[in-house]
């Protein structure tokens, strides 16, 4: 052509500037809307941290309880339902499993083709085994190591476990109950006659005295022996000894419970700050800074944790007015009173000058040591601090609740302009189509022309 330029780069620089002004209006658009739906993924993400946390205080984060022992006589567990208390314990015997054994030249002693020996555990006859000699040994060649193989794997085993213990000049067939306790003693018989069996150690029950009240077990496992409290029994004591016990609310969850929740109510005050209000990206910086910072001290690794906020996402739901009534509602919600009549600065908890809530961790230890129930009917109580901020919470987060409408509209809205995209895509083409006939015509005349225009030359 003249210009130098192909049928198709005119068409597609045509095109090109033709279609312009409605794909920035297209790309805005798009932009707009997918920012807007971070946001409220943002802010959906934070509300339902937060109430993770407010079920946390709601749950046993106030019930929790520390136990001491103040020697190695006895491990302790304790539930959220144990009572706090001093406890004596002493430890008089543990209980141990009956353990006989008979001496032997050596393992591979050939056992006797004939008798029938019977093992029975426990006062029950029906827990017995009997093996027959003569089955067993049928050959002649069976050995001691074949008499215990045959214990052990016996299908009606009562409850024994044989085993071999070589004592340099001979070996000692070992039958042990696998149950501690006087009732599982074992009762070893050839013919129905003793088989001369050594007891080595004897069937016992382990015998403890708690707070003066005689207790005995066949295990030295003592289960939820109080209210939520189990002992496991290490030693026994000298006469004389005895363990002190301690169980006692556990002020450190309770207080991890309440930093937790001051911490989600402020990152939620900023993060809608930042999603309602225009700000400098110097403060979305510094507020992204310091939550990193705090992910680190905290080492949360919450895969729900919300993203933090970019700059092109700030004052993009500030049109939003029922946030800002979220905001407010959640502020006063902990600026009143508890229903008990105590309040947050009672415990060390201030609103400060900009919306958020500051901890004085000196004061909050302090008050949970002071008066734990109080501090539990404030946070747990109908009509508590966790009660309020729930409610006012819930019409977000339900399904189809406010933030589902939300993004379902955007949802809708970014299909919208995708469709629009995707038809003035269509009628580009066929516009580019012309235009390319258009100039792909023009372009075939001007070359006979100028094929032409040669024969007079």
């Amino acid at each position: 052509m003249i210009s130098g330029m192909s049928a198709a780069t005119f068409a597609e620089q045509l095109i090109s500037a033709e279609r312009m002004g409605k794909d920035q209006l297209f790309k805005t658009s798009m932009t707009k809307h997918q920012n807007q739906l971070d946001a409220y993924d943002i802010l959906e993400s934070s509300l339902k941290r937060m109430t993770s946390k407010l079920e946390a205080i709601n749950g046993d984060a106030f019930e929790s309880k520390t136990s001491s022992i103040s020697d190695e006589s006895a491990s302790i567990t304790v539930d959220s339902d144990a009572p706090a208390g001093t406890y004596d314990l002493y430890v008089k015997q543990l209980a141990q499993s009956h353990q006989l054994s008979k001496s032997f030249a050596s393992e591979t002693e050939v056992l006797p083709t004939t008798g029938v020996l019977s093992i029975q555990v426990g006062p029950n006859a029906a827990d017995t085994i009997d093996i027959d000699m003569a089955v067993l040994n049928a050959d002649g060649t069976r050995t001691v190591a074949d008499l215990r193989d045959a214990i052990n794997n016996h299908a009606d085993n009562p409850g024994v476990q044989a085993s071999l213990v070589r004592t340099g000049g001979q070996v000692e067939l070992m039958m042990t109950s696998k149950e501690s306790g006087a009732v599982n003693s074992v009762d070893v018989k050839m013919d129905g006659v003793d088989w001369g069996m050594t007891e080595r150690k004897a069937a016992q029950d382990a015998e403890v005295t708690l707070n003066g009240i005689d207790i005995t077990s066949s295990s030295n496992y003592l289960g939820n022996v109080i209210d939520g409290v189990s002992i496991e029994l290490n030693q026994a004591h000298a006469i004389g000894d005895s363990s002190t016990i301690k169980i006692e609310s556990d002020s450190s969850s309770s207080e991890q419970a309440v930093e937790d929740f001051v911490d989600s109510f402020n990152e939620l005050m900023e993060q809608i700050n930042q999603l309602t209000r225009s700000m400098g990206s110097s403060v979305v910086d510094e507020s992204n800074k310091d939550k990193e910072d705090d992910d680190k001290d905290k080492d949360d690794d919450d895969e729900d944790a919300p993203s933090s906020i970019t700059e092109d996402q700030l004052g993009v739901l500030k049109g939003d007015s029922s946030l800002r009534m979220l905001q407010n509602s959640m502020r006063n919600s902990v600026f009143e009173a508890a229903p008990n009549g105590m309040r947050l600065s009672d415990v060390g908890i201030e609103m400060t000058r900009d919306g958020k809530l500051s901890i004085d961790e000196d004061k909050l230890s302090q008050a949970l040591k002071d008066d734990p129930d109080a501090i539990k009917e404030m946070f747990t109580a109908s009509g508590s601090y966790v009660d309020r901020i729930d409610t006012i919470i819930d019409p977000f987060t339900k399904s189809s609740g406010y933030l589902d409408l939300k993004q379902s509209n955007l949802d809708k809205q970014i299909d919208r302009v995708e469709d629009s995209m995707s038809r003035h895509d269509y009628q580009m083409q066929q516009r580019y189509q012309i235009y390319l006939s258009q100039f792909t015509a023009m372009e075939n005349t001007i070359n006979q022309l100028n094929s032409a225009s040669a024969l007079f030359y």
